[in-house]
């Protein structure tokens, strides 16, 4: 079996069946997880193999509409599930930092903002990205690394939206009764409105924000505060968003999207007294009018492992992440000959 998604705990359980009876069941070989892990396990046995150990590793991905594509004031488009997405926006995070434990709590994770700066491509705002801590044994990092984040890319703009939009409720997953409502029925319900009141300034003053900042604004701007009917006996707060989202953040016909993925190491060499900084960075472009750039880095990494499965040449069996150099290798070799490249850069200092 060959899978874009992460290990669950409930398939992790059956590793040692699936060895005992020869069986490959490789997942997180998509782009994120999947192409991040190749492309940082290339550098880590590098290091490793010249004497070196990690001490800090950031990671960072993001699909994102191509700045050409940037149209609306989200910054954002989806070329995945909307449903997903907001999903994700739920999550609490875990990360190492200076040898200590971050937990960021989900209320919080867009609170937990800091900018990258990719070169040649721009700056983003960069959030937590789940548990990191579980990489430090999966990376054989062990007690080599005293940093370790992941972290998802996103236009400026975007956290302090969503940080707000949880604050009101919007990403609830109870359904709640909207047979004959509209949106605006619906918002003033869920922020407990007067029917004379400006819902706009309603959502500003329970966000705590003056009423004309951008977060309010883009809730105004989605339509969810029009005379719309919902068109639904029954809906959540995150699929009513979603759903409305998807409406006003999709790909128009022949735009482009774009995938960032970018790896920073500091690496110490204790036998010559140097670190290393080393980066791996990846942009891809979807093709106008054909693939999007996010259909063909998750595909293509998990096309490529499946027939390297059917040709035998994965020997290792059970539950498999693509931190292998059996796997990474020839999938990341393969992936630049159809122009999807990670250009990895060192310093010496």
């Amino acid at each position: 079996m060959v899978t874009a998604s992460y290990v669950s705990d409930e398939m992790l359980a059956m590793d040692q069946d699936a060895k005992d009876k020869g069986l490959i069941f490789l997942n997180e070989i998509g782009l994120d997880p999947g192409v991040d892990h190749m492309s940082a396990m290339r550098i880590i046995d590098d290091v490793h193999a010249r004497g070196g150990k990690i001490r800090h590793f950031r990671s960072y991905c993001g699909g994102l509409p191509a700045p050409e594509a940037v149209d609306n004031p989200f910054g954002y488009k989806f070329s995945w599930a909307p449903r997903g997405v907001l999903l994700a926006s739920r999550n609490g995070a875990r990360y190492w930092r200076d040898n200590h434990v971050v937990k960021v709590p989900p209320e919080k994770l867009f609170r937990d903002m800091r900018l990258l700066n990719v070169p040649n491509t721009g700056t983003y705002e960069a959030y937590p990205n789940r548990d990191s801590l579980k990489y430090k044994d999966i990376y054989g990092l062990g007690g080599e690394i005293r940093g370790l984040f992941r972290g998802t890319l996103r236009y400026i703009g975007w956290c302090n939206s969503m940080y707000h939009f949880g604050k009101l409720g919007l990403l609830d997953m109870e359904p709640r009764e909207c047979k004959g409502m509209t949106f605006a029925d619906y918002m003033r319900v869920l922020l407990e409105a007067d029917q004379d009141q400006d819902l706009r300034v309603v959502a500003a003053e329970r966000m705590g924000i003056p009423a004309d900042c951008l977060p309010p604004w883009n809730m105004h701007w989605l339509g969810l505060f029009s005379r719309r009917p919902i068109g639904k006996d029954e809906i959540s707060p995150l699929d009513l968003l979603g759903e409305i989202m998807l409406e006003k953040l999709s790909y128009k016909p022949g735009e482009r999207d774009m995938v960032v993925l970018f790896h920073e190491f500091k690496a110490w060499f204790e036998e010559d007294d140097h670190y290393e900084r080393l980066t791996s960075t990846l942009v891809d472009y979807g093709e106008r009018y054909g693939d999007s750039s996010m259909s063909r880095t998750v595909s293509l990494p998990a096309a490529i492992a499946a027939r390297l499965i059917l040709d035998g040449k994965i020997s290792q069996r059970g539950v498999l992440r693509p931190v292998h150099p059996e796997i990474y290798n020839p999938v990341l070799d393969e992936l630049a000959d159809l122009n999807i490249v990670c250009k990895d850069e060192r310093t010496s200092y």
